[in-house]
């Protein structure tokens, strides 16, 4: 089977996963006022991030036991189940159920993805393929406010979910008859103590992080301490365990998950807090559709930056360099953006050093990763991208908060220009931070010969 057609069979199935975390943000108010939702309103989108973050391991690691398109096709099923589920719903309650069960498919559907492109493509064109990967992704995250609109203005916000059935059917027959020969089966006792576990430190986690949850803080941590104490004890004991001890060995892996979640952390922060800037600061009222504008340029410069370089490693072979460039630039921009200097120009520089990262990681992480624990591996990676979003969001918020001079009211949109530039400041002096630690690990990594070479 060729890497095209293997690629044309998971195209639509990463398109699924990153078209549902965005199409349903512009009918929210719509979606709100029909089912009375008031201030749990958000919920409707974070439960589905929620959901399909947490899914996210476990896919991996069923999949090295039960094969990628038997798991493929329960995470297309569950997705399908969900999206009905959520078209037919009549009150806040049983949407919120409903997204959460097409949540955890939708994980399945981004882990899953990945590690076909792992299991069937040599690692010399994996770059390659992961900037194709990052255009499915830009084009899905741009399309989705859009189609969601359309669909709201047109017909009916439920058919932001409705549309997701013949999608569905269609990445179901072209897994199946393209695929089948990926469904190999280990033999080996399922840890479905871990999973819950994971799960649960997953969720109490995601829920610590964010700014949504009603739930107190003191209650989540707690928790959350008691649970991942509770997955160590029961992984040390596992016989085949969900988290396996030794990928923490592997050269260059556990680098790679830090790095990966660097670089969607430094994305998330650009992506929420320049708009804001922008809109409350900068411009005082650039329009949200103006705003929006300068971040579908941040985003085709991260798809441009993933697609060229993808294809340079394909060509070459090599690809530390790309991470080391990649971070370099990164730190550059945010610097320059907290500096107030070519502001644009910088949003373009962040853009191509965090499309560069990506595709390099990949790479690393496919070439370290022995066959039988790729499913885990490579679903581990992705965790760690998810996370890092959310991470990075709930670090920008503390940052910007604890700027505010005291006293102030944080309703933003009452606070003057001179009132929100600590903020501002303190934020991309944070993310600057980040991304030039990131960079000097990369370095360190290197000189360890941690991220070592295609070629031999």
């Amino acid at each position: 089977m060729s890497p095209k057609t293997i690629f044309s069979s998971v195209a639509l199935v990463i398109a699924l996963g990153s078209l549902e975390k965005s199409i349903v943000t512009t009918p929210l108010p719509i979606i709100g006022a029909e089912l009375n939702a008031g201030a749990a309103l958000t919920w409707v989108a974070t439960a589905y991030l929620l959901a399909a973050t947490a899914a996210l391991p476990i896919y991996g690691k069923l999949s090295d036991l039960f094969g990628r398109v038997r798991m493929l096709n329960i995470g297309i099923g569950l997705f399908m189940a969900g999206s009905v589920a959520c078209a037919l719903s009549q009150d806040l309650p049983t949407l919120l159920a409903a997204r959460v069960l097409q949540g955890l498919g939708g994980g399945g559907l981004i882990a899953l993805a990945f590690t076909v492109i792992a299991d069937s493509i040599p690692p010399r064109e994996v770059g390659k393929y992961q900037g194709y990967i990052s255009a499915v992704y830009a084009v899905s995250s741009i399309a989705g406010p859009l189609l969601g609109g359309y669909f709201t203005e047109q017909l009916s916000w439920r058919w932001i979910f409705w549309i997701n059935l013949p999608l569905g059917a269609l990445a179901l027959w072209l897994v199946n008859r393209n695929l089948g020969h990926l469904n190999v089966r280990r033999h080996s006792r399922f840890d479905w103590k871990g999973a819950a576990l994971l799960i649960t430190v997953t969720t109490l986690g995601l829920l610590l992080l964010s700014p949504e949850t009603a739930l107190p803080a003191i209650w989540l941590a707690a928790g959350l301490a008691i649970a991942l104490l509770l997955l160590i004890l029961v992984e040390r004991r596992a016989q085949d365990p969900i988290l396996p001890a030794h990928l923490a060995r592997l050269p260059g892996y556990l680098v790679s998950v830090l790095l990966a979640l660097a670089s969607q952390l430094l994305m998330f922060a650009v992506l929420v807090y320049l708009p804001l800037q922008m809109q409350l600061q900068l411009q005082k009222g650039m329009g949200a559709s103006e705003s929006g504008f300068y971040m579908v340029i941040f985003m085709v410069c991260i798809t441009a930056g993933a697609f060229v370089g993808g294809k340079l490693i394909g060509r070459t072979g090599y690809y530390k360099r790309f991470v080391v460039m990649g971070f370099a630039l990164a730190a550059l921009a945010l610097w320059q953006i907290h500096f107030d200097v070519w502001v644009k120009l910088a949003l373009g520089f962040a853009g191509l050093g965090l499309g560069l990262v990506l595709p390099a990681l990949s790479v690393v992480v496919q070439n370290a990763l022995p066959r039988e624990d790729r499913g885990i591996g490579m679903s581990l990676f992705n965790f760690g991208r998810e996370l890092g979003g959310a991470v990075g969001v709930a670090i920008c918020a503390v940052l910007f908060h604890a700027a505010l001079p005291a006293g102030t009211s944080h309703n933003l949109a009452s606070l003057s220009p001179a009132e929100l530039a600590p903020g501002f400041s303190a934020t991309y002096i944070g993310m600057a931070l980040i991304a030039t630690a990131a960079f000097l690990i990369t370095l360190l990594a290197l000189k360890r010969h941690e991220l070592t070479s295609i070629h031999t």
